[in-house]
């Protein structure tokens, strides 16, 4: 019998603690450091993550984007997370388990390794450059509740990508102006990201990472 997946958790009063928000906030240097310390985290069976409200899962989420294209794609009946099958994303990640523990033992600096691995596990794609811009909280439906996301901005030569996970559905680059235009066929966190893509990307920008 497979031994259960368990995954990195914090404690959910530690975002009351910092500042419980909504969508997007570009505060990174506020929250991660508490959020990632060895001291703060925890493994949990993945079963009992997805329903125990008193902790959150810590989710990378990279949005790849190749001159003025953004990578997107469906969520398959293949994915693990039922809930959110059928709608677009424009967000490459997942969780991080219980194996990468050692990541973690100093600083934030591990989860860079673990988020590129979790990266690599979904699609192929080469990576050329990437800077951390945000940070995503959804507590208005079940799913954004147990998680919180971590945003990514990362740049690649490109087009050539293939889904490595029968929940990434036809993956493809679509211009950025186009992405935007419809909201509503993304699952909330890609949402929150296409509604301020201008914003997240002169984050990048100013991090040094450019188009």
């Amino acid at each position: 019998m497979a031994t259960e997946e368990r995954v990195l958790c914090f404690e959910r009063k530690l975002l009351e603690e910092l500042g419980v928000f909504h969508g997007l906030s570009l505060e990174t240097g506020k929250y991660l450091p508490v959020l990632t310390s060895s001291s703060n985290i925890l493994y949990l069976n993945r079963s009992d993550a997805e329903k125990d409200k008193r902790y959150k899962q810590l989710i990378p989420y990279v949005l790849v984007i190749c001159n003025n294209k953004i990578l997107r794609y469906r969520r398959g009946r293949g994915g693990q997370e039922t809930r959110l099958h059928g709608l677009y994303s424009v967000g490459i990640g997942g969780h991080i388990s219980e194996e990468d523990n050692q990541l973690f033992s100093k600083s934030i600096g591990g989860y860079e390794e673990g988020m590129r691995r979790e990266l690599k596990e979904e699609v192929d794609i080469d990576e050329v450059k990437e800077t951390l811009v945000a940070v995503i909280n959804d507590d208005s439906t079940e799913v954004g509740y147990v998680h919180f996301g971590v945003v990514h901005i990362m740049h690649v030569t490109n087009e050539n990508v293939a889904g490595r996970r029968n929940g990434i559905v036809a993956p493809e680059f679509v211009p950025m102006v186009e992405a935007v235009k419809e909201p509503s066929v993304y699952e909330s966190w890609s949402r929150f990201c296409v509604e301020h893509l201008d914003l997240l990307l002169s984050k990048a920008v100013t991090s040094g990472v450019k188009q």
